[in-house]
Parts: C-alpha cells; sequence; structure tokens
C-alpha cells in the first residue's frame, strides 16, 4: 500500500494508535488540538485508507496462526539433539549452533552454574495441550446441575401429628 498517500500528522497518528490503541491520545500525540482530538481520532481510525494502513502494519508484525503452531510444534518436540557437542568427554548444548540452526526460541531460560549452565526448555505437555486446543481436540464440558426447592410440608405434617397425640 502506497503510505505516501498519509501526511505527515497522519502518519505520526498512525505509528501513535498503534503503540496506545487509544485514538484521542494518538491524535493528541499527532499535533490534532485537545479538544477536538477525539473526534479526529474517531475521524482518522475510520477513514478507510487509513484503517487500511493501520490494518496492514499490524499484519506486518502479528503472528499467523500457522506461524504459532509451528512454534508450538517445535517446542513440543523439544528436538536439540543436533546442537549437542561433545567436549573434554561431555556433552554440552552449543549455544552457535541453535543459533545457526533456528532454535533460540525452544530455549525458555540458561541460567549460570558453578559447573556450567542449567538450559530450561518450553514444557513440551503445555505446547501440546495448546494445540490440541487450537485444532479442537479438546472441548470444556460444562456441567450444569438443577437445584429443586425441597418442600417441608412432611416434617411440619409429622410435628403437628405428635402435638395431635399429646
Amino acid at each position: 500500500m502506497d503510505k505516501k498517500r498519509l501526511s505527515k500528522k497522519q502518519r505520526v497518528f498512525v505509528n501513535e494508535y498503534l503503540q496506545c490503541w487509544n485514538a484521542t491520545k494518538a491524535a493528541i500525540k499527532a499535533g490534532y488540538a485537545k479538544n477536538s482530538a477525539r473526534m479526529a481520532g474517531h475521524r482518522l481510525v475510520t477513514d478507510d485508507y487509513i484503517s487500511s494502513v493501520i490494518k496492514e502494519r499490524v499484519e506486518e508484525v502479528v503472528m499467523s496462526a500457522d506461524e504459532a503452531l509451528k512454534l508450538l510444534s517445535d517446542q513440543a518436540r523439544g528436538d536439540l539433539d543436533d546442537c549437542i557437542v561433545i567436549k573434554d568427554g561431555e556433552p554440552k548444548l552449543d549455544v552457535t549452533l541453535l543459533k545457526e540452526k533456528g532454535k533460540l526460541h525452544l530455549i525458555k531460560s540458561i541460567t549460570p552454574t558453578a559447573s556450567g549452565a542449567r538450559v530450561e526448555l518450553y514444557s513440551s505437555q503445555r505446547a501440546l495441550e495448546l494445540i490440541a486446543k487450537a485444532q479442537g481436540l479438546f472441548t470444556d464440558v460444562k456441567v450444569e446441575h438443577e437445584i429443586k426447592p425441597v418442600t417441608i410440608t412432611h416434617i411440619l405434617k409429622h410435628e403437628e401429628e405428635e402435638d395431635d397425640e399429646t
């Protein structure tokens, strides 16, 4: 999309809007008058061209569902075998290989320890759960209980009968 069609103020508005998601605040930061910023912000976000620019910018940075599922699948598999090297007779995780093979996203944290580093991967079980939910394999079952009123006429009747006997 040709962004040259936006004025400087409109470009600033779009940039600010994508930071705060508040049309009034974005309009003020873009230089529109405070007393008319609400109307200006509304007019700008509802403008067909400006809203298409905003949508395009969001699509540039937002992860697609397929990409998210791919990353979750990688985490569920947690395969780092090709990044382990033997040094001094000990298996070591080669961070350079991780980066070269595009597997850094599998690492949740690396913590230095006295004996080297502790490497924590993302939970493969949690990744599998999220994949299964996305694929509709799990559905939450909602159980409804019906509460019926209890009549206590039998109890009262029974007490009344005892009173009559005395």
